[in-house]
């Protein structure tokens, strides 16, 4: 009985260490910094993210993937998933490259939207989730912003 006893302390005093350990820290901030259309084809376009991620914690934080939505004006745009692994620094950022896969005629709509006020800028939402590694559960973000298409030729 003791044993049992002993080992139920000692797994609840585990939890609630991790639990302080996940109170204190902050979601990493994510940010579109870039857009790019990279190939097209007939029915699907690849869009080249470039997105930033701050680390607002006072320790480096390894991101070992992100599962994100873009929305644009309000919309769904694409999903984007990275396994690429990067190190952000304590109160610093890196960014973080990835590609989104669209349909022509879900482009096309959102392109013509845009387009109808040209040099004004467009909303975007990035909503997702962060795995951070020695973390057991992924933060999440959720970010709007402001951005100009680069323009066209």
């Amino acid at each position: 009985m003791k044993t049992l006893i002993s080992a139920w302390l000692f797994v609840t005093a585990l939890f609630l260490s991790g639990c302080q350990t996940l109170g204190s820290l902050e979601s990493p901030e994510v940010s579109l910094a870039g857009i790019n259309l990279n190939k097209v084809s007939l029915f699907e376009q690849e869009w080249g993210l470039t997105l930033r991620a701050r680390n607002p914690n006072d320790r480096d934080l390894t991101l070992k993937s992100m599962d994100y939505e873009i929305y644009v004006n309000g919309e769904k745009f694409g999903r984007g998933l990275t396994a690429e692994t990067v190190t952000l620094p304590a109160m610093g950022d890196a960014t973080v490259r990835t590609t989104i896969t669209t349909s022509l005629l879900e482009s096309l709509q959102k392109l013509q939207e845009i387009q109808q006020n040209p040099g004004e800028p467009f909303t975007y939402r990035l909503v997702g989730k962060a795995k951070v590694a020695g973390v057991p559960i992924p933060l999440s973000f959720d970010r709007e912003g402001q951005m100009k298409l680069p323009a066209m030729p």
